[in-house]
């Protein structure tokens, strides 16, 4: 089928640009870009994304001039959800079609490698100028972990944009079926919800020298509900 025509019958997590037509995600993440902070120009850098899924932020950093490697899994059953959730058959479409798809649209060199973040190492992927992560550490169990692996592909003098929903008090457990923000949140599966502080601390233990507060927003999605961030730069010297 061509990519055009395929574009249109699928299910898309992101809205994009493609090509003439814009694909109708859960969140629209163009009116926030500018709330990451991102630099304008990074031509000549090599940049990671971290959960890539539709490739959003892959193509808005290659857009900006850079080498983006973005990771993702293709098979929701490796993903850090709790067995009475974890789907038992591998999806009839893998996450990251929408990611080819729009690849191929846009003309993207971007290059998409299937690989949890716990697993991700210099060794195999090299380092990076720039590690970018958003939205993706509240759906892990262990974000320290994610948080030190990103450490290690940081080069030196490199630095983390890092965009999380911050709990508010001190740094909570949540039960998998509650929320705050979303009748229907246990849709989407949360182990913790650190505050700004807990965040900024496991910055640094992971081996960033110094956390910034970049700034804070709330970002609306297409279903109705509203996610608060905190936006963290991490700078390794």
């Amino acid at each position: 089928m061509d990519a055009r025509a395929e574009a249109r019958q699928i299910t898309w997590y992101h809205t994009l640009e493609l090509d003439g037509f814009t694909t109708s995600g859960t969140f629209d993440l163009r009116p926030y870009v500018k709330e990451y902070g991102i630099p304008e120009d990074l031509s000549g850098k090599r940049v990671l994304e971290i959960g890539t899924w539709d490739g959003f932020w892959a193509f808005e950093l290659e857009r900006r001039g850079a080498e983006v490697i973005a990771l993702d899994l293709d098979d929701e059953r490796e993903l850090d959800w709790p067995p009475r959730r974890r789907p038992t058959t591998f999806p009839e479409h893998a996450r990251g079609r929408g990611f080819a798809i729009a690849k191929e649209i846009l003309g993207s060199k971007a290059e998409r490698v299937v690989r949890s973040i716990y697993h991700a190492t210099p060794e195999e992927l090299g380092q990076f100028d720039l590690v970018f992560c958003g939205s993706v550490l509240i759906h892990l169990r262990d974000q320290l972990l994610a948080y030190e692996r990103m450490g290690g592909l940081t080069k030196s003098g490199g630095m983390l944009i890092s965009a999380e929903e911050p709990a508010g008090g001190l740094m909570n457990l949540l039960p998998f079926a509650a929320s705050r923000y979303h009748a229907d949140r246990e849709a989407a599966v949360v182990f913790w919800l650190p505050n700004r502080r807990a965040w900024k601390r496991m910055i640094w233990t992971a081996g960033y020298d110094r956390v910034d507060e970049h700034g804070r927003f709330t970002m609306k999605s297409n279903e109705g509900y509203d996610v608060p961030h905190v936006v963290l730069h991490g700078h390794k010297s």
